[in-house]
């Protein structure tokens, strides 16, 4: 196995000032090249917009500015930022797709028109936090479409800048730590699904790696609220939260941050009660979701829905997978049980991507984007176990592939979701066996990084 750590290249890091000049000369610089390659017809908004994702690209400079030591591995981040602002800027017109024009536009406009009452009036299979951020997307006098799109890119910068809190935490060096962060903001189906197809995954993830993070550096108060942030985004964040009855077992949490979760996700909701909206009808949001598409066992998903005959049974194979889910879940927690002196961070960040993968492989009724999670964390397993590289090209291609088919209408030639369902499969397994192979093997190694 590789080692956890690297020593950089030299011991001294830029200063404020100097990490400051850096920064805005990268985000001058990307104002004027994203204005210059700027799809966006009316020239006031593409500036906006340029000025916009040049200032998040300088942010991303000044936070890895204090993590680098070698100028030509800075260098070769401000491009990677570069490019990840170009796609992004390029792709800032794209609408062709029923997500935004049958709900994204439509529940802008009813903010628009009905002001903070849309909270109540319109209709939204989204979770209150999100309608919160529509009601002051529809204040700005813009294209919604552009702005909603910002919104993502904001946290696919968060998701780039907590990886590399997270790098700093396994002790990467300056190299791997620009490859984790550069690869995070490249990937397809990070900047696809935030600026290409307007979806705001990257939300309910960037809290999901907070939490993960804030969990390692001891700060459990913190993991929790920030999981229940995510919760209150996104459905999707089941697949990550069963992670802390492996926490409970390591003694990283206690049961009584229990109180905090519900705090924290009750409090997200409490702005759209005082504003009218039931509350009952609130919390029954996450029923209509998992109900909504209940007969239909699989959306452009690469999960285990891809291998089978549609017309097979819909009631027996729902419930198989339910159960297979819940057993392979048992598993890994037992597995952890066991061994639960063994639980260094390095088999939690395995253990959760088992996780993260495996479960919704076997869930019925995945859409084309419930592997983003998978995504970000086998890039980091890629980068923390050079050997593992595997994981990351394989995942995303996976996800890719119901990307893909819902985008552009077809599924990549010769490839369909068979292929994908079979990857993630394997990636699975691959997972589960390091995980094995870390509770099982000799203690040297395992031990818990220091603070």
């Amino acid at each position: 196995m590789a080692q956890l750590g690297e020593r950089g290249i030299s011991d001294k890091s830029p200063g404020f000032v100097e990490r400051t000049l850096y920064a805005a000369a990268v985000a001058v610089g990307l104002c004027i090249i994203l204005f210059a390659v700027s799809p966006v017809p009316e020239r006031g908004e593409a500036a906006v917009m340029a000025a916009a994702f040049g200032l998040l690209g300088g942010l991303l400079i000044f936070s890895f500015c204090g993590e680098v030591r070698p100028p030509a591995v800075l260098i070769f981040f401000a491009g990677a930022v570069a490019a990840g602002m170009v796609l992004r800027t390029v792709s800032l017109t794209q609408s062709n797709n029923t997500d935004y024009l049958s709900c994204l536009q439509p529940w802008a406009r009813d903010f628009r028109e009905l002001g903070w009452k849309a909270i109540v009036e319109t209709w939204s299979d989204y979770n209150m936090p999100y309608l919160y951020i529509i009601g002051l997307i529809a204040r700005v006098p813009m294209n919604d479409l552009y702005l909603y799109k910002l919104v993502s890119v904001l946290f696919d910068c968060g998701l780039v800048l907590m990886a590399l809190r997270l790098s700093s935490r396994f002790r990467l060096g300056s190299l791997r730590k620009m490859a984790l962060g550069a690869a995070v903001f490249l990937a397809p189906t990070v900047w696809l699904n935030s600026s290409f197809w307007g979806q705001c995954d990257s939300i309910y993830v960037f809290f999901c790696l907070s939490a993960f993070t804030f969990a390692l550096e001891d700060k459990p108060g913190l993991s929790v609220a920030a999981a229940a942030v995510a919760f209150s985004f996104k459905l999707q964040t089941v697949f990550f939260l069963p992670i802390y009855l492996v926490l409970w077992i390591g003694k990283r949490v206690k049961l009584r941050q229990i109180p905090v979760f519900l705090a924290v996700f009750v409090g997200m909701y409490l702005p759209a009660w005082a504003l009218g909206r039931p509350f009952a009808d609130i919390v029954r949001i996450y029923a209509r979701q998992s109900s909504q598409y209940a007969n239909r066992l699989n959306l452009n998903s690469p999960s285990a829905y891809a291998l089978l005959n549609a017309s097979e049974p819909h009631d027996i194979l729902f419930g198989a997978g339910l159960v297979m889910a819940f057993l392979f879940l048992g598993m890994l927690v037992l597995f952890a049980w066991l061994r639960r002196d063994r639980l260094s961070d390095r088999t939690l960040l395995l253990i959760t991507l088992a996780m993260v993968l495996g479960i919704p492989w076997f869930l019925p009724s995945m859409h084309d984007r419930y592997f983003y999670l998978a995504d970000i964390f086998c890039l980091f397993v890629a980068v923390l176990i050079p050997e593992k590289w595997y994981f990351a090209p394989f995942c995303v291609l996976s996800s890719y592939a119901g990307y893909h088919a819902f985008l552009f209408g077809a599924y990549i030639p010769y490839f369909g979701l068979q292929i994908p369902s079979l990857i993630i499969l394997f990636l699975t397994g691959s997972a589960v066996y390091m995980v094995s192979q870390a509770l099982t093997g000799p203690a040297e190694g395992e031990r818990r990084v220091a603070g």
